[in-house]
């Protein structure tokens, strides 16, 4: 039902989703992130709490793998969930439970997943791969920019059949590692069409305006060497993960 991407730029600086869907509002269920943990996705027949069990293992210093493994402790039906995880650093990893709806599966690179399922088949995971391998290995990526990359990995999948029920809704968030302990996330993009016949388009249309009014994002107001080090921040997200 919907195809996605998490990535952490080259740097490790950033870290992203971008996922699309013939369902309505898929960045309200699919996508989370905690600039501190990293990133994840829960979808097909979609449990949204997955996504918390995976950000508290990766916050607790747990791989990616780990936090797939565990959701089976979680979840009885996780044969009908499609997850994937991608921590602050060290690989990502993911899983297309055997009920998924068909075409469904995923790839992992170096700092990338995809996953997708009722794809028209392969070729969209494969598209998707491609376009997010090279985005990638741009040399420090704004937030915006590599928002912009994200989307067009989502085009990439779309042009190579995409959702095989057609287009309704999209979202793309990126976040910067140095904003740090806050809650709530504090998100450089938090972008969303959630009811579009054209909803990457409308997401293009957005990150436009974003760049052409030269909007800073909130970790670049704050230059690296001055964000603060707040333990009792550190404490929050311990007890928000617990």
């Amino acid at each position: 039902m919907t195809y996605t991407v998490i990535a952490r730029s080259a740097d490790s600086r950033l870290l992203g989703a971008a996922t699309a869907s013939f369902s309505l509002a898929v960045g309200n269920a699919v996508p989370a992130l905690v600039p501190t943990a990293g990133v994840v996705a829960s979808q097909a027949w979609t449990n949204r709490r997955l996504r918390y069990e995976m950000l508290r293992t990766l916050h607790h210093g747990g791989a990616a793998e780990d936090a797939i493994a565990g959701l089976a402790d979680a979840d009885p039906d996780l044969a009908l969930r499609q997850v994937a995880a991608l921590p602050v650093r060290g690989p990502g990893a993911h899983l297309t439970g055997s009920l998924c709806t068909p075409w469904a599966g995923g790839v992992a690179g170096q700092d990338f997943v995809v996953i997708g399922n009722y794809l028209a088949g392969p070729e969209v995971v494969e598209a998707m791969r491609e376009a997010v391998s090279g985005a990638l290995a741009v040399p420090a990526l704004s937030s915006t920019r590599m928002a912009a990359a994200l989307v067009d990995c989502l085009r990439a999948g779309l042009d190579a059949g995409g959702d095989s029920r057609g287009q309704q809704s999209a979202a793309v968030l990126v976040a910067d590692t140095l904003a740090g302990f806050q809650y709530p996330v504090l998100l450089d993009v938090d972008l969303r069409a959630d009811n579009s016949p054209t909803p990457l388009d409308d997401l293009d249309g957005m990150l436009a305006l974003k760049g052409a009014r030269a909007h800073p994002a909130p970790a670049e107001l704050v230059p690296s060497t001055e964000v603060p080090h707040r333990p009792e921040d550190e404490g929050l997200w311990s007890t928000v993960l617990s």
